[in-house]
């Protein structure tokens, strides 16, 4: 363990995350949900697997899902399944399958990632379709890598129908997209879900699971990746833990996400009025924020403050520009035992030392 990790873990608050927990604890709450009731799955198949999956596709209205143990796997998955017509997949410049998947999409499935910019928009999908024809389009909800970059609901829709009249499947990397929730008001996270042809959801990232992921959409492609989560290695011969987080994260988190929304965006207004620079404001409950100074200089600022006020302000990593650093605010439950001015005041005084 690093010293910066020793740190975080012994500082009594923190501005991201779901709270401190020891392996017992982690334990000992999925006792208490196994407490509630449910099954044993076999291979994935059926007990609180199934039920977990039944829930999500009442949640999302649709049709199917498939409960995986990591989401690298379930949108290889899925972009395989589409990609009949073309190898070709459209997708944004800090997409995950580019920058954290060593290249699985082409190595392991034989797909050809088209990087469209920056930011995903229909001008830059049709752009790439007229070069040579599409097989599929990602679009992640928020673009995490920009600080939460998130389309409206408008241009959502109108790429799905573009999508749709064209034949190329539309994908959501949903990895976040039930904390999307506010930011797409009065729309519901069931109706962008509509927009697609299939949905990956992280179960850890918002649910709090102790992973995976689930790949919802129409009973063929369900039935497709079951087989290659088979063929993948993926079938696990139990997935009730995750399952049993991912139930206990639709009852307890879900509705915690419009608090946590609040806090994100009360976070960034104190930021703002401390002159603390922002990638963007908040859409969904995740800002980064920029540090004068190269992530190691960064780090050294940042373990002094934690040490002073007991309080994690987050790991420093690569900035946007040369000689800049960012630190990711993911906002849960954790993330309200530090009031937003009192949050914006320990970011404050990590860029006052690096000034």
């Amino acid at each position: 363990m690093s010293d910066l990790d020793a740190l975080a873990r012994d500082c009594s608050r923190a501005l991201s995350g779901w709270g401190r927990s020891t392996l017992q604890e982690e334990a000992a709450a999925l006792a208490d949900e196994a407490a509630r009731g449910g099954e044993l799955d076999r291979y994935g198949e059926g007990g609180v697997v199934e039920e977990v999956e039944q829930a999500l596709c009442a949640l999302l209205g649709l049709e199917a899902a498939v409960l995986f143990p990591t989401g690298t796997q379930a949108q290889q998955v899925a972009l395989r399944h589409w990609c009949t017509r073309s190898p070709r997949v459209a997708l944004h410049r800090t997409a995950h399958p580019l920058l954290h998947e060593d290249d699985a999409l082409t190595v392991v499935q034989g797909l050809l990632p088209v990087d469209v910019g920056e930011r995903l928009s229909l001008g830059a999908v049709r752009a790439a379709h007229d070069r040579a024809p599409l097989g599929a389009v990602l679009l992640e909800l928020p673009h995490r890598e920009t600080g939460g970059d998130l389309l409206p609901f408008d241009e959502v829709a109108a790429l799905s129908a573009w999508c749709r009249a064209e034949g190329v499947a539309l994908h959501l990397d949903g990895a976040r997209l039930l904390e999307c929730g506010p930011a797409y008001a009065p729309r519901t996270v069931a109706e962008v879900a509509a927009l697609a042809d299939s949905v990956y959801l992280s179960l850890y990232k918002g649910l709090g699971a102790p992973g995976g992921a689930a790949l919802l959409g129409p009973a063929p492609l369900a039935d497709d990746a079951r087989l290659w989560r088979h063929r993948l290695g993926g079938t696990m011969v139990r997935l009730w833990p995750v399952a049993l987080g991912a139930r206990r994260g639709l009852r307890e988190a879900l509705p915690r996400v419009p608090v946590w929304h609040a806090h994100a965006v009360a976070l960034a207004a104190a930021l703002e009025a401390a002159g603390v620079e922002l990638v963007r404001r908040p859409t969904v409950p995740l800002l980064r924020v920029v540090l004068p100074a190269a992530p190691d200089e960064a780090a050294q600022a940042v373990a002094a403050v934690a040490r002073e006020r007991g309080v994690w302000p987050g790991r420093p990593f690569a900035g946007p520009r040369p000689g800049t650093s960012l630190v990711e605010v993911t906002v849960q439950e954790r993330s309200l035992e530090v009031p937003p001015e009192e949050g914006a005041a320990v970011l404050a005084d990590v860029v006052a030392r690096l000034a």
